[in-house]
């Protein structure tokens, strides 16, 4: 039988593996986010930096 002590540890065990899962998919959200706004902030091939940020492509999104 599981003593008082022993209920404890395995609740307080599940909650943090759920929370470690709940962490990593949210880590997962927030990457993939980072990676789909960075994916139309690639230059076109004769366009220079300067000339992409005052064209106002940079203020767009």
């Amino acid at each position: 039988m599981l003593t008082g002590a022993d209920n404890v540890i395995t609740f307080f065990q599940v909650l943090i593996a759920l929370g470690s899962v709940a962490l990593l998919l949210g880590l997962g959200v927030v990457v993939r986010d980072l990676v789909a706004t960075q994916r139309p902030r690639r230059l076109a091939r004769r366009e220079s930096i300067p000339a992409y940020y005052l064209s106002g492509h940079a203020f767009a999104h």
